[in-house]
C-alpha cells in the first residue's frame, strides 16, 4: 500500500493500539506525542494522511488542524475523538475531514481511513482531467459545467456537490455523507440544506432531459447513475 500516516497521540496504550491497527491494514505510521513535533513534521515529511487525538499534549482547540489545512492544503486530517458530538463538531469546524469516535473498532478506524484516502486520491486524479458522464461534462481547471453542449452555471456549492456525485457515480451517498464532504460538517441533525442543493442541481442539470443523472434512492441517500450505455 505504502502510505505514511503521520499519528499525533499522546496517549501511549491508545497510540500502541491504533498505530497497530495502522499498521496491519498496510500502512507506514510515523507517530508523534506533541503538537509541536506533529507541526514539525507535518512541514517536512511526505504524508499521506494526519491523524490527531483530539487531547494532543499542546493543542488548542485544534488549532493543529488551522495551521495543517493552511500550509498543507490537500492532506487529509482526521480527528480521532475521546468525548462525543460536541468535540466532534469543533473538530470538523477546524478542518478535520473525518471524526472518529472513541468506540470505533479496528475494522471501523481501517475503513474510514481507506475511503478518506480513496476519495482524496480520485478528487485529486480529476482535479485537471476533463470529467464525462454521459452527455455531461465538467472541466475541473475552469469549473465548466455543460450537458448536451450547453453551459451551466452554478454556484460553488453547487459544483463541489457535482464533483462529489461524480467521484462516487453509482454509489448511495446519503446525506450525512454529504455534509461531511461537501459541507465539511456531518452534525446538522435535521437540517434540509442537502436536499435543497439537490433540488437546484436537477434544475440545472436534468430539466429538460430524458435520462436524469441525479436519483433519490428512497430513505437512503441521492446516486448520480450515468445513462445506461455509459454504466
Amino acid at each position: 500500500m505504502d502510505r505514511s500516516i503521520m499519528f499525533a497521540v499522546s496517549d501511549q496504550e491508545r497510540a500502541e493500539r491504533i498505530t497497530g491497527w495502522l499498521e496491519k491494514a498496510g500502512y507506514t505510521v510515523i507517530q508523534t506525542d506533541h503538537m509541536d513535533s506533529a507541526l514539525s513534521y507535518a512541514r517536512q515529511k511526505s504524508l499521506d494522511m494526519v491523524i490527531v487525538d483530539s487531547r494532543l499534549q499542546g493543542m488548542n482547540d485544534f488549532d493543529l488542524l488551522h495551521t495543517i489545512q493552511t500550509e498543507r492544503q490537500g492532506l487529509p486530517l482526521i480527528v480521532l475523538g475521546n468525548d462525543g458530538s460536541e468535540e466532534a463538531a469543533a473538530s470538523l469546524e477546524a478542518g478535520a475531514h473525518d471524526y472518529i469516535s472513541p468506540e470505533a473498532d479496528e475494522r471501523e478506524v481501517a475503513a474510514r481511513v481507506g475511503k478518506l484516502l480513496l476519495l482524496f486520491e480520485m478528487g485529486g486524479r480529476q482535479k485537471d482531467q476533463k470529467i464525462e458522464i454521459g452527455d455531461l461534462t465538467i472541466d475541473p481547471p475552469s469549473r465548466q459545467v455543460s450537458r448536451g453542449g450547453k453551459a451551466i452555471e452554478l454556484t460553488q456549492r453547487e459544483y463541489e456537490l457535482l464533483l462529489y456525485l461524480t467521484q462516487r457515480r453509482n454509489e448511495v451517498c446519503s446525506r450525512d455523507e454529504i455534509l461531511m464532504h461537501v459541507w465539511d460538517f456531518d452534525f446538522h441533525t435535521g437540517t434540509n440544506v442537502v436536499d435543497v442543493y439537490i433540488l437546484h442541481l436537477r434544475e440545472k442539470l436534468d430539466r429538460g432531459h430524458k435520462w436524469k443523472l441525479i436519483r433519490t434512492v428512497r430513505g437512503a441517500g441521492y446516486m448520480l447513475k450515468p445513462p445506461e450505455t455509459d454504466a
